[in-house]
């Protein structure tokens, strides 16, 4: 099924460039490619903006032609020739670091038991370094391809995907394309997101500030709030704080800190939402006046779980489970509490229906809803050849047994034409010493201590240089 001669030039390739690759890759990963303020040439920021432009002069160096689009915040490379293009596409931005990580600062990436550790490492600047070595070994190996291959580098996919819609807008839609942002063997398909703030008209009376987290897509693991001191209070908070929620008395009140455990919002389970921590402890203290008790009650029962049943949205999907429903930021605007919510829902989940649940639900509380964007899900062709062919190329060289999935992540595949979402790591098992065990809460994509097995990548990059050449196949038959 795939091809071992060709299997076997790139193995020797990337052991001969192992060093240059990780020097790449970790220059990639110290660009603190946060989205920011909006400057000339740089729609997402400066630093999202050189990420983005420092993946593709890599590019360049290897032989590829680079192209960049700086208003519309992405760069493409490309080598080969031929009528039909397979795409890659991958992004260098990344969401917000968090604190208090253990093995190493976010943009200061570390190799520790054969682990790459640094935002950004797995999700995705291993995508685009994946895709790097794609190009680099079908130009310097000359691997007979009838196609031309491009990479596509974007530096907006986790703030809303502009960069992805400037894309379409100006240029051509590949053949076909592979998007290096999941797992292996492939995705069949992504669920709908569906993003929102809701801010309760009500004021807050003793809360004087809640604030917490940076992204949609995080289950927010820390609050803070500040209230305004009372003795009572002070002595009902030393009885009900304590694992994951504390206090101190400073001079401008108690101030309150509730903790949880990230997760990538669409993947939610084993996470711990500190906005619900911090709702639970303030909706029992009886020393707070009613209204801010009750508002808080009302973010206590909504997020009570991350499976949407507190606001009555609870759905589960024949192909992709059950629906999620996450908060990942809180904050006070105008002296009232607001919250946003991010939900995952698959493609038998109407998003009108959804929609008109969530403005019922916040609107019965006594909650508007100040923002909201929904973009329903899709599925891949259950005809397509390609899927079948990704498994079995995948066991081959992984030597595991899988079957494709269903996504509740988002990536550019849904953008895209006749796109399947891959891995940018796989497993590899057969290493020196044993690998590295994260605490809980760490070590995954929008985690701190963000880390990626390194032989994986190695193995993921083989892996997807025979899935390239397997769509090659397919589409020039």
């Amino acid at each position: 099924m795939f091809n071992e001669a060709i299997d076997q030039k790139a193995t020797a390739w990337l052991a001969e460039n192992r060093e240059k690759i990780l020097n790449n890759w970790m220059e990639l990963i110290r660009i603190p490619s946060v989205q920011g303020e909006a400057q000339p040439n740089a729609p997402y920021g400066a630093e999202c903006a050189r990420a983005m432009k420092t993946a593709a002069r890599q590019m360049e160096a290897v032989g590829a032609q680079v192209k960049i689009h700086e208003e519309g915040g992405y760069a493409l490379a490309a080598v080969g020739c031929g009528e039909k293009t397979i795409g890659l596409f991958g992004h260098s931005d990344v969401v917000p670091v968090g604190d208090d990580w253990q093995f190493t600062q976010p943009f200061d990436p570390v190799i520790q038991n054969g682990m790459l550790i640094g935002r950004g490492a797995s999700d995705n600047k291993s995508g685009v370094m994946a895709s790097q070595c794609i190009l680099a070994m079908i130009r310097q190996l000359q691997i007979p391809l009838h196609s031309r291959v491009q990479a596509f580098v974007g530096s907006n996919e986790e703030s809303g995907m502009e960069d992805m819609e400037a894309f379409v807008k100006n240029e051509a839609m590949p053949t076909l394309s592979l998007v290096p942002d999941s797992q292996f063997p492939c995705g069949m398909g992504e669920k709908g997101i569906l993003r929102m703030w809701a801010r309760c008209c009500r004021p807050l009376e003793a809360v004087r500030e809640v604030r917490g987290g940076n992204a949609f897509n995080i289950v927010l693991d820390r609050v803070d709030a500040v209230v305004a001191y009372s003795e009572a209070l002070e002595k009902e908070l030393a009885r009900k704080c304590g694992e994951g929620s504390s206090f101190r008395v400073e001079p401008d009140g108690i101030h309150i800190t509730a903790e949880g455990i990230a997760k990538h919002a669409a993947y939610p389970d084993g996470g711990v939402n500190a906005v619900w921590v911090m709702a639970k402890l303030l909706a029992g203290c009886e020393a707070l006046p009613e209204g801010d008790r009750v508002t808080f009650g009302t973010l206590e029962a909504f997020l009570c779980s991350h499976w949407g049943e507190g606001l009555g949205i609870a759905h589960e999907d024949s192909h992709f489970g059950r629906l999620t429903a996450v908060s990942g930021m809180v904050a006070t605007e105008d002296g009232r509490l607001k919250v946003s919510l991010d939900s995952r829902y698959g493609t038998e989940c109407d998003p009108a229906t959804l929609e008109r649940r969530l403005q019922t639900a916040w609107g019965e509380a006594g909650w508007e809803i100040t923002y909201l964007e929904n973009r329903p899900g899709y599925l891949v062709d259950e005809n397509s050849a390609l899927p079948g062919t990704f498994v079995e190329i995948f066991r081959q060289m992984s030597g595991h047994d899988r079957g494709c999935y269903f996504m509740a992540g988002g990536t550019y595949g849904r953008y895209l034409k006749n796109a399947f979402v891959v891995g940018s790591c796989a497993i590899h098992a057969d290493r020196e010493g044993p690998g590295m065990v994260m605490p809980a809460g760490r070590g995954g994509a929008h985690q701190r201590d963000e880390a990626i097995d390194v032989e994986g990548f190695f193995l993921a990059v083989r892996i997807l240089l025979q899935y390239v050449l397997a769509c090659d196949k397919l589409i020039n038959a």
